[in-house]
């Protein structure tokens, strides 16, 4: 038998108690000093157990509250799910889970989340339910507030016209509004939401360029994001799409998230294209107008100047753009002529004439017609200022140049009053002796003479006709008027020597040939043969008939750089002074000194007229008593088999 010690068992006694004690002042301090309620209700929901939380949650004092239905406390909507939960006997769950509504002592909605634990009997019944409620109006509220938030965001972004997009680049989240997608065809389901879908709808010639714009925007430290890229449609056409965004960037600028609309501006950009096609092909027909056109603002400053106006009147670019127009016109009118100067004022259709100094002091050429020794030292314009009804371009000047139909009218004057004056000399030669004819009687020997000065004159009167008709074919014609063909040069000097044989000076002919005979020149035979015949005529009637005239076929190359083939003709007779040669290719123009010899003044510009015809130079050296040579020089042309 063992002996115990009454003593020591009441000790340990003791001490369990106090242990018991601290843990139990332990366990009502940790449910003083929680934040989360403790209750325990009944089958019924009576409560039986709340802690201090409970005050603090709902503000009504736990004594007040014991003994009462929890449902006392619920909000009236939130009772009947409450008590399906947490109080139902049929449902088997031991752990049991809710949110709902409470309402506080002063009046306010709190959410509260509910986990409980039920203990049954054995024979099945409830016996009681402990478990906490947690306070989470706080959460509710913002969850409420992000729901509310987003619903509205999702009803804005449907109602916009332009699609809405947002990328979180903390999670490579993408978001595609359904207008965006509508926008390119597609329903809402169609398209994830995904980076992927923008890339692959890019168009291929803008996918490099669009996928660059990003990256570098990523990598810098913006916050406004643009970029412009075509995507294809469902119906598989293509749309201009113009991105715009906002960043968000964390301390250290690296993009969290980006978020912005997507606007399609495919009838805009298809306008701008038509736009600046059009105001290319105004630029163009502006560069290369031949007129000169000058704009200016609203506020009266040159604004544009065309290539055509700066080489009609040597002004350049810069000193013209963005001067006032009493600047403008003050330049303008430093350059004028005085008997025609620019006016300040002139109205619209109003247009007028008016000279300039020439820019390059010509020579014009134009449709064969050349000016050169009487060539004006003024260019003549024709000005005329129209007045827009607009504010970007108000007013416009045109400055045509018309120096060369100006000359070409007094030229045709000239010519007609000269014409006139040389065909009427022999033709009243003509009427006068066939007068004679008809009112006296003559011998046949007299008649014959008279009959024969007759006869020379018309022939003169034919000569003249066919040259100036030669002459207008020249000027007027095409290439395609003549025959043209590739012949061997000597072979035309030969043929034309060969048809002056019977001509009584041909044996003052002095002949040389310094080339081969095989090289060719592409060109009109006959004319060629024309011009030498016309210039060897003029060597035989202005030089002594004891004196050699010398004839030289050469080959050369230009200051140019051009091979050509030429004949020259050289003769020891009458000369002409720097003033002649001046004129000597001048229409019916002949010296004072040669007026006793017969000819008709237009041999020489028909010889001018061939030469440059065939794109050659024609080259006169002169001195009066000494003689005169003409070279006649033609561009050497190469046919398709020649090796050169």
């Amino acid at each position: 038998m063992s002996n115990s010690n009454p003593s020591s068992g009441s000790e340990a006694l003791l001490l369990e108690n106090k242990r018991l004690k601290k843990a139990l002042q332990t366990a009502e301090l940790c449910f003083t000093q929680l934040n989360e309620v403790v209750f325990s209700i009944t089958e019924n929901g009576f409560l039986t157990f709340l802690n201090p939380a409970w005050e603090k949650m709902t503000g009504f004092s736990v004594e007040d509250s014991l003994h009462k239905t929890l449902t006392n406390y619920l909000y009236y909507d939130d009772t009947k799910k409450v008590s399906l939960v947490v109080l139902n006997p049929d449902i088997l769950q031991i752990e049991r889970q809710i949110e709902f509504r409470i309402i506080t002592k002063d009046r306010q909605i709190r959410w509260v989340s509910l986990t409980s634990k039920i203990t049954t009997t054995e024979n099945g019944h409830i016996d009681n339910i402990a478990g906490t409620l947690i306070d989470i109006t706080d959460r509710v509220t913002t969850q409420q507030a992000l729901t509310a938030s987003e619903e509205r965001y999702e009803l804005v972004a449907s109602s916009f016209n332009d699609g809405i997009w947002d990328w979180d680049l903390t999670n490579d989240n993408v978001y595609l509004s359904p207008r965006w997608k509508e926008m390119l065809g597609y329903s809402s389901d169609e398209l994830p939401n995904a980076l992927s879908t923008w890339k692959n709808l890019i168009h291929p010639d803008d996918s490099e360029m669009a996928l660059h714009v990003v990256d570098v925007f990523l990598k810098s430290t913006e916050i406004f994001y643009e970029n412009i890229q075509r995507l294809k449609h469902k119906n598989g056409s293509w749309l201009w799409i113009l991105d715009r965004g906002i960043a968000i960037r964390d301390a250290n600028n690296k993009v969290l998230r980006l978020f912005g609309s997507h606007t399609d501006i495919t009838r805009l950009r298809t306008t701008e294209e038509t736009l600046l096609q059009r105001e290319r092909e105004l630029n163009n027909v502006v560069n290369f107008s031949a007129d000169g056109i000058v704009t200016f603002t609203e506020e009266s400053l040159v604004s544009s100047v065309n290539p055509a106006f700066l080489e009609i009147t040597g002004f350049n670019k810069d000193e013209l753009l963005m001067i006032s127009q009493s600047q403008f016109s003050k330049k303008m009118l430093e350059i004028s002529h005085p008997a025609k100067p620019y006016r300040l004022e002139v109205g619209h259709d109003e247009p007028f004439l008016m000279q300039i100094l020439s820019a390059d002091n010509l020579p014009v050429k134009k449709l064969g017609l050349s000016l050169h020794s009487n060539s004006p030292v003024y260019r003549t314009l024709r000005l005329t200022k129209y007045y827009l009804n607009n504010s970007i371009m108000p007013t416009v000047m045109y400055f045509r140049d018309v120096t060369l139909e100006t000359e070409m009218d007094r030229m045709k004057s000239e010519f007609l009053s000269v014409a006139a004056h040389e065909l009427r000399m022999p033709l009243s030669s003509m009427y006068g002796y066939c007068e004679l004819l008809l009112n006296r009687e003559f011998d046949s020997l007299t008649q014959r003479d008279i009959l024969q000065t007759v006869y020379g004159q018309c022939t003169s009167v034919v000569e003249m006709i066919n040259d100036l008709l030669d002459l207008a074919r020249i000027e007027t014609g095409s290439e395609q008027s003549f025959n043209f063909s590739f012949e061997p040069f000597v072979s035309i000097i030969k043929e034309t020597l060969s048809s002056l044989k019977m001509h009584g000076d041909f044996h003052k002919i002095e002949v040389h040939y310094f080339i081969d005979e095989s090289l060719l020149i592409y060109a009109e035979t006959e004319q060629i043969k024309r011009a030498l015949v016309n210039v060897l005529s003029n060597a035989f009637k202005y030089s002594p008939s004891h004196r050699k005239v010398v004839l030289e076929i050469k080959q050369r190359i230009n200051d140019k750089g051009v091979e050509q083939i030429g004949v020259t003709v050289e003769d020891k007779g009458i000369g002409m002074n720097p003033q002649q040669i001046a004129r000597l290719f001048e229409r019916f123009w002949r010296a004072d000194n040669v007026r006793d010899i017969v000819g008709s003044g237009l041999g020489m510009a028909l010889v001018k007229e061939i030469v440059d015809f065939h794109q050659g130079e024609i080259e006169v050296e002169s001195e009066l008593g000494q003689g005169t040579k003409i070279g006649l020089w033609f561009p050497r042309r190469f046919t398709d088999n020649e090796v050169f």
